[in-house]
């Protein structure tokens, strides 16, 4: 249970105990000393704020604003000042003279307006300009806010003003503001209060909820225990500061052990939220070399450094975060140039060094690998290079993050040629978004759904999972259940990336006793066009999808997700998605296959087709769920790919092998190269192109036969 917001002690602290909570100790605070003997608050809040304009120690960690003036945030900061105010997201009032902190923000609008984000282009303005109108308005509004605050709806159950991401959103930015103006004379005596007992209502409200409710995982913790760092730090001041502090750190810490995986990859498993809780860490880390009092054991550094490797390695070819679960697409240039200066390592400025100043004093530097496994967060990234045109697929296969993770599991999304071309449904906007369960639902992702209802994702996560990264392949595998209880399914998906060129998804769905119905759901920036055999996105750069066996396909969907008009933001505002709808046929079959090459292309799609081929184990036909051979064809190239079934001998088109996939690849019909993971003896038509059993994969190129 939250703590009990005390009317005296939090909400409406009087000028009395405020100063009480202030240590006046020392020759600097005299003025302020004799003022609260007397009474006399007005004049204490004078000298208080003559105090703190003039204090050297603690430095403040105020965010910069830039050497050059930036025009769109003076803008910004110029509508805030005719009290054009945009709260959460996008929506946006406009007030006269009076601005109504209570409007109709929204359901969860109403609770991101109130953590202040929108006054930030005031500071940043003022540090740009020094023009002392945005100084003006700042106090202004702080000070119809305060006297506003206590009256606020509350409509989801928390306290807009008294609760843990409120005040752990809030207070730093109050804290920056003040910090930016201490030295203008601008500031009224009613301010330096209204500001220090704001501080101290919040440090005391969330010092008592980190110390009683001991450790909880995700953002809401990390928020609201740097804010009393941060507060505590800023303001030794304050008799409690010091309590603040070693509160804020210890959770702080517990965080960076337990709610982040030994990948780097924070438990959320969203791109936005684990930034913002490394963000969070390099700010402790860089605040405890600054506050002298503040002590910690622990090597944060190298654990924040994990944190930039997993960023780094999961980034786009365009500098930008995965859209999986509630995290969206966006630019990663914040956090991994930060990296790069706390490290020196160019390797974290390559993915954006068209957006770097070419004055850095760290070079970009081509990171030493392309593909990697996530483990045990559970991201999977096959990479051509890390150039901008480079071929990229990132799977989710990882465990339930909390309540921000969506209904997907084994999902993807791929980019080629400089564009995002499978890219899900990501969320935008607030939480109050129509979209909102959309954006969540199975439908939205790349996978395949069950009857297009929800999956049991909290207890489920991608099992068996294989993995191999090579010169010439790529290949990921794994199972879920999260159908298993609902509707007896278990779901298998392969990825095979046949470098550089294009991928295969290979799935099958398992039944119990019932049958059901299987959508194969695929997303894109643009529309889609084509049939059974061949869907294209509208687009160039474009996608090509040819799936096998187009016949076992019923019906073709296609349809919108959402478009610019719908006000979806950003570079890549439209989704269309595509479904191809599946059902056993006849009694008998208890599977259902998907065999699907992808294949990007620049300017016109390459002639390709995938066909399905019959596999044999130690002699026996298999069924095409047990075991497959699939052959893509693209002009005068040819890949056969057999998946292999418990260390049998396979056949297949004259290939045979022991393992767990085999690829045979053929340029103007002949052999070329050839790859084995977990296996060994293949030959082709009775000719060993690898002898002996190994682990892992093994890849061979290929010589022409000789005549003797």
């Amino acid at each position: 249970m939250p703590p009990e917001i005390s009317r005296t002690r939090m909400r409406s602290i009087s000028n009395k105990d405020l100063f009480a909570a202030i240590n006046l100790k020392g020759t600097d605070l005299k003025p302020v000393r004799k003022a609260v003997k007397s009474g006399k608050w007005k004049q204490a809040a004078s000298a208080w704020g003559n105090y703190f304009s003039a204090r050297k120690e603690p430095l403040n960690m105020v965010a910069p604003t830039g050497d050059k003036s930036d025009p769109d945030r003076v803008r910004e900061a110029e509508r805030v000042v005719a009290h054009e105010i945009r709260g959460w997201h996008d929506l946006t009032y406009k007030f006269g003279k009076t601005v109504d902190f209570n409007a109709n923000w929204g359901r969860s609008g109403i609770y991101g307006t109130h953590y202040w984000g929108w006054s930030e282009c005031l500071r940043v303005a003022f540090g740009q300009t020094g023009d002392p109108r945005f100084v003006e308005c700042f106090d202004d509004l702080f000070n119809q806010w305060y006297e506003q605050r206590n009256d606020i709806d509350n409509p989801a159950g928390h306290d807009v003003i008294f609760y843990e991401l409120g005040l752990g959103g809030r207070t730093p930015r109050f804290i920056d503001h003040y910090f930016a103006y201490r030295s203008t004379g601008i500031l009224r005596p009613v301010t330096h209060r209204r500001m220090l007992k704001s501080i101290l209502g919040a440090g005391r409200w969330l010092y008592l909820l980190e110390k009683d409710e001991g450790y909880r995982s995700g953002n809401w913790q990390m928020c609201g225990s740097w804010a009393l760092v941060y507060a505590g730090g800023l303001f030794p001041e304050f008799k409690e500061a010091r309590r603040w502090v070693k509160i804020g750190i210890e959770r702080l810490l517990e965080h960076v052990d337990r709610d982040f995986y030994a990948d780097g990859c924070h438990h959320e498993r969203a791109s936005g939220y684990g930034a913002w809780c490394t963000r969070i860490s390099e700010d402790l880390l860089t605040f405890s070399d600054r506050i002298p009092y503040i002590k910690m054991e622990t090597d944060l550094r190298a654990r924040i450094v994990r944190m930039y490797d997993w960023v780094l390695s999961t980034t786009s070819p365009l500098g930008e975060s995965q859209g999986f679960n509630d995290g969206g697409i966006g630019p990663q240039e914040g956090i991994l140039r930060r990296a790069a200066e706390l490290t020196g390592d160019g390797r974290y400025l390559w993915p954006v060094r068209d957006r770097i100043e070419s004055g850095s004093r760290i070079r970009p530097k081509n990171p030493d690998y392309t593909s990697i496994d996530r483990r045990p967060s559970g991201f999977a990234v096959m990479r051509s290079d890390w150039n901008k045109d480079a071929r990229y697929l990132i799977v989710n296969y990882g465990p339930w993050g909390g309540g921000h993770t969506h209904n997907d599991l084994l999902d993807f999304e791929l980019y080629a040629h400089g564009e995002p071309l499978a890219v899900e449904a990501s969320r935008w906007g607030p939480y109050d978004n129509p979209l909102d369960q959309y954006f969540r639902s199975p439908q939205a992702h790349n996978q395949l759904v069950v009857n297009d209802a929800p999956m049991d994702r909290v207890h489920h996560r991608g099992e068996d999972v294989a993995w191999a990264t090579g010169e010439t392949l790529d290949y990921f595998s794994a199972i879920h259940r999260a159908y298993e209880g609902q509707y007896a399914t278990r779901v298998e998906r392969r990825i095979t990336f046949l470098k550089p060129d294009y991928f295969l998804v290979s799935d099958a769905v398992f039944e119990g006793p019932q049958h059901h119905a299987y959508t194969w759901y695929l997303h894109a920036p643009v529309r889609w066009k084509g049939s059974r055999s061949r869907m294209l996105t509208t687009g160039r750069p474009g996608l090509q999808v040819v799936p096998a066996k187009p016949s076992e396909i019923h019906y073709v969907r296609r349809g919108t997700a959402y478009e610019e008009r719908d006000g979806a933001p950003g570079r890549y505002p439209n989704r269309y998605w595509l479904g191809l709808q599946k059902w056993v046929r006849g009694e008998g079959a208890n599977a259902v296959v998907y065999d699907v090459g992808l294949v990007p292309f620049k300017t016109e799609p390459d002639d390709v087709s995938v066909s399905r081929r019959t596999a044999v184990a130690n002699g026996k036909t298999c069924r095409p769920e047990i075991a497959r051979g699939i052959r893509i064809r693209r002009g005068n190239k040819v890949d056969l790919v057999v998946y292999g079934v418990d260390g049998r001998t396979m056949g297949c088109d004259g290939l045979s092998f022991t393992g767990t996939v085999c690829i045979l690849s053929f340029q103007d019909e002949r052999p070329v190269r050839v790859a084995v993971l977990d296996g060994g003896d293949v030959a082709y038509r009775g000719r060993p192109l690898i002898r002996g059993n190994r682990e892992g994969l093994t890849e061979r190129k290929l010589q022409a036969p000789s005549d003797t």
